[in-house]
């Protein structure tokens, strides 16, 4: 099929109805407006005289037949391979610099963040040498009064009392690190066949429609006569001292704050001279001194003194070696060194990360571990208010931490996790984890801690105490009087006895056999 005029195959063909010619429809309707006739038969013509063919398959428009010879193919393959070369070219071309491009933004990229790194580095080191000249202001005692408010924060620059400190803590340390590594246990300390026979000898309730939220125990000679005394913090705010002489009962008690107390601690002098200290939901901490009399009555007098160094709930207290300093934590995210003797502050650090829950001074008394919400244990040096590691591990807010005697072993543990996790502190790795089995998966163990020996780890998770011998870090008793939770428990000296507190007022005493 051709057109008549073309001699070509139509692409858009058309018929006439005077000739029966087949034409290409742009050439036809060309020739009619121009001579109006059809060019076949010279007959007029016009376009409603043109049909449209339809065609049902397409097809390709035949290869001229100056292409169809050997050297046309030729010709026209060369000119394809020459537009295919030159597309390769040019892709090269394209390819090299998007490389060179990449290259310099890798550069680039590197180059930033050596550049963030040096800053962060850089901004690190501002906020250490800021932390190390930060001290608290403290206000001088009212005149006439029996105690005195110490309210923040510090001169600028390092005080002399500050310095006098530092001295303290060095010495302390030297003595207390070359002596703990040759100590052992005093031939009056329990054995672990004695631990396995732990058992009830003492239950009484101090506190009644309220929890006993804090405890400590101190063993201390008082008018020639060696003491064994309870100290405990209720949710309410009211504090008992509770003696051990012939069962255990409560000799003394004040309101110490108007709201919940969240630790107690035990602070022995020279001689008979005794006081102790609480920390309170309303962010401050207090010393109260225990009087004697002569016929051996106690009584708690007026706090010494109160310190409102933290802006945040104050949630532990811990006693340094030399037992004239003590640290202060709070949920303010600060922690604090203070004068046990004047309540002076004599430094607070700025407030890091989450809120601190859990606090502990190391043996040798120069680092401080510190519990936070955020699951994190941290080791700060007291001295330059540095953190010096960090532990990372657990999943909950951390509810307590202590390190062992021998200066190497830091126990923690967390809430909604039944896990003790024990870190080598040479190493800062945790090197066992102590899984508390038949406890339910979400029930966190709330205390954990070390025998001052050494040789015992204790940890408390609901209603149940265990105890651990180190080293085989195997179970070897677990006590379980209390019908409630337990709050805290202490070793008694020479690890003889454990006293649990609960959250319905109880504390209960359990001694090993020979007790």
């Amino acid at each position: 099929m051709f057109c008549a005029l073309s001699g070509e195959a139509p692409e858009d063909p058309v018929v006439s109805k005077v000739s029966g010619s087949i034409f290409e429809k742009r050439l036809i309707l060309k020739y009619i407006t121009e001579n109006g006739r059809d060019p076949v038969n010279g007959e007029n013509l016009t376009v409603d005289d043109l049909l449209t063919i339809k065609l049902s398959n397409k097809f390709i428009k035949p290869r001229p037949p100056a292409a169809s010879s050997i050297p046309n193919l030729l010709q026209t393959l060369q000119n394809e391979w020459d537009a295919v070369m030159l597309e390769t070219y040019q892709l090269k071309q394209q390819y090299h610099k998007s490389r060179q491009e990449l290259s310099n933004a890798l550069y680039e990229n590197d180059a930033a963040k050596r550049v963030i790194a040096r800053l962060l580095q850089e901004r690190d080191e501002a906020r250490a040498a800021l932390a190390s000249v930060k001290t608290t202001y403290t206000a001088s005692a009212p005149s006439g009064g029996d105690s005195m408010d110490i309210d923040q924060a510090v001169p600028e620059g390092q005080s002399a009392q500050l310095a006098v400190a530092f001295g303290k803590l060095d010495a302390t340390s030297n003595v207390l690190s070359s002596v703990r590594r040759k100590r052992k246990p005093a031939a009056s300390w329990v054995v672990t066949d004695q631990v396995r026979t732990l058992a009830q000898i003492a239950n009484v309730t101090v506190a009644r429609a309220t929890s006993v939220t804090a405890l400590d125990v101190l063993g201390h000679t008082i008018a020639g006569e060696e003491r064994e005394l309870l100290l405990t913090g209720e949710s309410k705010g009211k504090v008992n001292i509770l003696d051990r002489k012939d069962g255990v009962k409560s000799i003394a008690s004040v309101t110490a704050h108007k709201s919940g107390i969240n630790d107690v601690l035990w602070r022995a002098g020279e001689g008979d001279e005794l006081s102790f200290l609480t920390a309170s939901v309303d962010k401050s901490v207090k010393c109260w001194s225990v009087e004697w009399s002569e016929g051996a009555d106690v009584r708690i007098g007026k706090a010494k003194y109160t310190v409102r160094t933290h802006s945040g709930s104050v949630t532990a207290l811990t006693l340094h070696p030399t037992g004239d300093y003590f640290v202060s934590a709070s949920l303010d995210a600060t922690w604090a060194l203070h004068d046990v003797h004047s309540g002076q502050t004599l430094m607070r650090s700025t407030p890091v990360g989450s809120g601190y829950t859990a606090a502990s001074i190391h043996p040798d008394g120069l680092l401080v571990g510190l519990g936070r919400t955020d699951s994190l244990v941290t080791l700060w040096d007291i001295k330059s208010q540095t953190s010096v590691g960090q532990f990372e591990g657990h999943q909950g807010a951390i509810t307590s931490i202590s390190f062992s005697e021998n200066g190497y072993y830091l126990a923690t543990c967390a809430s909604g996790e039944p896990v003790v996790k024990i870190w080598d502190l040479r190493k800062l790795i945790c090197f066992k984890t102590i899984e508390l089995d038949g406890v339910a998966p979400d029930v966190g163990v709330s205390n954990v801690r070390f025998d001052y020996s050494g040789q015992f780890l204790a940890a408390t998770c609901g209603s149940e105490l265990r105890v651990y011998n180190v080293k085989p870090w195997e179970q070897l008793c677990s006590v379980t009087e209390h019908s409630d939770i337990i709050t805290d428990f202490r070793f008694g000296p020479d690890a003889k006895y454990v006293v649990t507190s609960g959250s319905k007022g109880s504390v209960i005493v359990d001694g090993v056999a020979s007790e």
